[in-house]
């Protein structure tokens, strides 16, 4: 823990310890302790619910003091309220001084404010009906809960593991339950000790025993959604990983393209940018999406196996270097197949040169026969080609190039994917349509990430 955070830490345990001394000390000055031999077994029986405190999430534990502590603030006064909740945390001494000091002086206050809170409201409506006594408890009960809300969202704040809102999240259905359950019945247990005296508290376990079962399956559902959401991060982490490292490996293979072949590595990081486009302008799933943006980035990678003289050559290629260089596409689907998880990516690179009439290679595939995404590679791939420069001709402008896909649309091209790309060139700027901007260098496929972690904090609530 950073020295600046312990630092206001202790300022904080020391603050509350001192609020608390005084808030018991005042209590003794205002109201008597009443029957010692009670106080006694109340502060027996919250020092064993709070060595019984279940975790709810990694970050937080209930105990179930509540009754003990508002009991004996409603019956004996703050002072008592306070004692009984030091009482409950003298059991509990894990970890530094600061965390002892927090947790019992924060039980101990929020004990005396509801001391504080019952004598108000007692003094206001009396304590002599069933009602007049609920009126009561609910007072001291908003007092303690307050005081201990309160002081927890503090220390997660303090300490970094939680925002006031989180704890309030994490929180809010456990105080619920205390309100509309276990309130009513610590009013009941008070009502009836004016008319039967200690004996009532024999029966003090029974609903503290359910209030533990209660919240040891409120703390294990909290525990299973906390071992969920780690384990669907878990999942996220690794899916982002695992497109990082193939996004840097397509990047590494296109970088050893462009060692022997410049125009090759600006043109598939451009088609690479172009298809993701597409597919998202059609609406495909972030799935598809990533899959066609990978496959663009590799779908020339078997030029690597065209000999350079015919790669490099700056005149047109008769027939014999132009079927050469049409199997550059088997060539890369050969080397990506053996590639684990490129199985589908080498199936849409070896099929992007076909055309949906039937008359593109290597297999002459038409229609649903080609890889869906291999037809969208096809319509980025063809106006990239047409909009940039070769040695042995000019570029096209991009309303020609443009012109040149709606003329194939249906013959060389699915309409639908030609209709969703021309709507993106629209809308870009000139630069896009060029195939110039920023965003299409290789460097710009890089996707980081990042991960959180922390400890837990202790909440009474019943």
């Amino acid at each position: 823990m950073p020295a600046d955070n312990l630092t206001r830490i202790r300022i904080f345990a020391g603050g509350l310890t001192a609020l608390a001394v005084a808030g018991v000390a005042l209590g003794l000055a205002a109201h008597d302790l009443g029957r010692w031999q009670v106080l006694v077994v109340l502060g027996a029986v919250a020092w064993i619910a709070e060595g019984r405190a279940m975790p709810v999430t990694q970050k937080l534990e209930l105990s179930v003091s509540f009754i003990p502590i508002v009991l004996a603030a409603v019956l004996f006064g703050p002072a008592a309220g306070g004692l009984v909740g030091l009482a409950g945390m003298l059991g509990d001494r894990r970890g530094p001084w600061e965390r002892f000091a927090i947790w019992a002086s924060s039980r101990s206050l929020a004990g005396v404010v509801a001391g504080w809170a019952a004598l108000w409201v007692g003094d206001t409506v009396g304590q002599s009906t069933l009602l007049e006594v609920l009126a009561v408890t609910l007072a001291a009960a908003i007092g303690y809960i307050s005081i201990d809300l309160l002081s927890t969202m503090v220390v997660g704040h303090l300490r970094g593991i939680m925002t006031p809102r989180q704890v309030w999240g994490q929180l809010r259905a456990a105080e619920s339950l205390t309100m509309a359950l276990y309130t009513p019945l610590t009013a009941l247990y008070a009502y009836a000790y004016q008319g039967s005296g200690a004996v009532v508290l024999a029966f003090v376990a029974i609903p503290l025993l359910a209030a533990h079962l209660s919240y040891s399956l409120y703390a294990r559902q909290g525990q299973l959604i906390d071992q969920l959401t780690a384990s669907n991060s878990s999942f996220e982490d690794a899916n982002r990983r695992l497109r990082r490292v193939n996004l840097s490996f397509a990047a590494a293979m296109v970088r050893a393209l462009d060692a022997r072949d410049a125009y090759t590595a600006g043109h598939s990081a451009t088609v690479a940018v172009y298809s993701r486009d597409i597919a998202r302008e059609m609406g495909m799933d972030d799935r598809e999406v990533d899959l066609v943006h990978l496959t663009g980035l590799v779908h020339d990678i078997g030029k690597i196996g065209v000999r350079a003289e015919v790669l490099e050559k700056t005149s047109a290629l008769n027939d014999t270097e132009w079927a050469e260089m049409r199997r550059h596409s088997e060539i890369g689907a050969n080397i990506l197949i053996e590639v684990e998880d490129y199985q589908e990516v080498a199936r849409i690179v070896r099929s992007h040169h076909e055309r949906v009439d039937g008359a593109g290679y290597p297999d002459g595939l038409a229609r649903d026969e080609i890889p869906f995404l291999a037809r969208i590679i096809a319509v980025a791939d063809a106006y990239n080609a047409m909009t940039t420069i070769r040695p042995y001709r000019n570029a096209m402008t991009p309303e020609v190039a443009i012109q040149q896909l709606v003329n194939g649309r249906g013959s060389q091209f699915q309409a639908d994917m030609v209709d969703a790309f021309v709507r993106v060139l629209e809308r870009e700027p000139e630069a896009y349509r060029l195939g110039v901007k920023p965003d299409f260098s290789l460097e710009s496929m890089q996707h980081p990430e990042l991960t959180p972690r922390a400890p837990r904090l202790r909440h009474a609530a019943a």
